[in-house]
């Protein structure tokens, strides 16, 4: 019998939420906040996110508290996470009620390791490599940037990072891939290990090479050098028009569906 039974697996996925350097966090009981830092916006990328709220209190009492902290960080607004395990029930309801709209659904999913690799027919034309070098990393940050239409990184944004990764992936804390159709980089993809779970993020491909094999190729390579360090169950969040229907070919199991409903504060 499997060890990762559905509330481990959600529980892991709230311990893998992304907090980058630079990152400013509020975390209480009753929710966290993150303020994410400029350089990892975009224009689908609020600033400030309520990742977590679980609570006995008001909500409408969340809500002021949290709306107070984003407006010290003179921010427009606040995009607020819900799912089946926030609380209270009608979170979701009192935010809407509150102006919220919402901008983003996507699908917790995971897939044990343990079983045979996945099938995901990737075509023989694309070429993954393991991003080690300048080059690589160089290749896979302008995918990024195109991709989520963010600012251009400076060269010296770009040498810090490339350092950072260089170091991460010497200790293999996380990894990342880029795939190239006819020698031409077409898409990446990241993924973070911790003991025995491997956090699948940041996959992009560019728009005129969709549907050609490379994300496939990505989260094949990614699932397999994940079970070869060690990690015994993968977790993504996909949504149901791209990578969505493509993790369930591949195994991988819905848990929950998360909303995120943008709430103006001022």
């Amino acid at each position: 019998m499997s060890s990762w039974t559905p509330r481990r697996v959600l529980d892991a996925m709230v311990a893998m939420e992304w907090s980058p350097d630079g990152a400013i966090e509020v975390r209480t009981d009753d929710y966290r906040l993150i303020r994410y830092p400029d350089w990892a916006l975009d224009p689908a990328f609020p600033a400030a996110q309520v990742t977590r709220s679980r609570t006995g209190r008001s909500v409408a009492e969340i809500i002021d508290e949290v709306a107070t902290q984003v407006r010290r960080w003179r921010l427009p607004g606040v995009a607020w996470r819900v799912s089946s395990e926030t609380l209270p029930p009608d979170t979701e309801a009192t935010l809407r009620a509150r102006g919220g709209k919402r901008i983003d659904a996507v699908r917790i999913l995971a897939r044990e390791l343990d079983g045979d690799p996945a099938d995901l027919a990737v075509p023989a034309d694309v070429h993954v490599e393991l991003v080690a070098g300048e080059r690589a990393f160089r290749a896979a940050s302008m995918i990024t940037v195109r991709v989520w239409g963010r600012k251009e990184p400076s060269d010296e944004a770009l040498a810090r990072e490339f350092a950072e990764a260089t170091r991460d992936l010497q200790t293999w804390s996380s990894f990342r891939l880029l795939a190239s159709l006819g020698g031409e980089p077409v898409a990446c993809g990241g993924c973070t290990l911790h003991a025995d779970l491997a956090h699948l993020h940041g996959a992009v491909t560019l728009r005129e090479y969709r549907r050609r094999g490379a994300y496939r190729a990505i989260l094949a390579e990614r699932l397999r050098l994940a079970r070869a360090h060690g990690a015994t169950l993968a977790l993504v969040k996909g949504r149901a028009e791209t990578s969505g229907p493509i993790l369930l070919r591949a195994g991988f199991a819905e848990y929950d569906e998360e909303r995120s409903y943008w709430l103006p504060v001022v």
